[in-house]
């Protein structure tokens, strides 16, 4: 059985690594009465954290998992392997304020009774959810995404603006800041694949320097028109794009 995600890391279940609230009436109230009806809603919420935290115990004791170091997997990826896609587009404005829009999908999520999308509350707004595939029912919850009844193979794809760009404190240029990234389970971390866009107009920008530099398991490719970045993995991976101005910036 495979491991229950970790989309980050708030409730013991999730991927990591997160507004239009997309919501579903989750049974039918004992009165029409607005309260007993939020209290039956949040009781359903409760009860699928608890099942998928206990599914998530029993699994732990059943075999030993990387406890957070990271571990690049230059072996190819499985076909069924969780996947996350990231994009984000720069433009001229994007380096006067640093902020940008971003486009994100979680591709083969594990069967869960609940899975959670945790996003950092200062550098995200606007999040909304703009697909799922094989997910029961899904909604924004402030800097989140709650997901129930998630079958094998399930997909949730949001779009979101978020505080992408900064400058470099201590050289010439800008920092890309990604991660951390994680498929974690309980205090175990499994093998995911994050394959990361950063596009920008020809020219604008150009790549200093990543760390993690490329390395089996972690493979960089740039242009003038931005960076991509493809790896497979256990535990906590961090992103850092050093970026200077590009020719096309003069």
């Amino acid at each position: 059985m495979p491991p229950t995600p970790f989309l980050s890391s708030v409730r013991p279940l999730l991927l990591g690594l997160a507004c239009l609230s997309i919501g579903f009436p989750l049974g039918t109230p004992a009165a029409p009465d607005a309260s007993d009806e939020r209290s039956s809603e949040e009781a359903e919420w409760e009860a699928a954290w608890e099942a998928a935290e206990e599914r998530a115990r029993q699994e732990a004791r059943a075999r030993a998992v990387n406890e957070g170091d990271l571990v690049f997997l230059d072996r190819p990826p499985a076909p069924e392997a969780a996947r996350m896609e990231k994009r984000l587009d720069l433009d001229r404005e994007s380096l006067e304020n640093g902020w940008a829009p971003m486009h994100q999908c979680h591709h083969n999520l594990d069967p869960a009774p609940a899975v959670q999308i945790v996003y950092n509350a200062e550098r995200t707004r606007n999040i909304r959810i703009t697909d799922s595939d094989g997910v029961g029912q899904a909604k924004v919850d402030g800097p989140s995404v709650q997901m129930r009844d998630i079958e094998r193979g399930a997909s949730l794809c949001v779009t979101a603006d978020v505080l992408a760009i900064r400058p470099h404190p201590d050289a010439a240029g800008y920092v890309v800041d990604n991660g951390p990234f994680m498929r974690r389970f309980l205090d175990g971390y499994y093998p995911m694949q994050v394959h990361l866009e950063l596009n920008w107009p020809a020219g604008m920008l150009a790549l200093e320097r990543s760390t993690p530099p490329a390395q089996p398991g972690l493979a960089i490719q740039a242009n003038e028109r931005g960076v991509t970045l493809d790896a497979h993995f256990e535990g906590r991976l961090e992103s850092r794009l050093h970026l200077v101005r590009g020719k096309g910036s003069e």
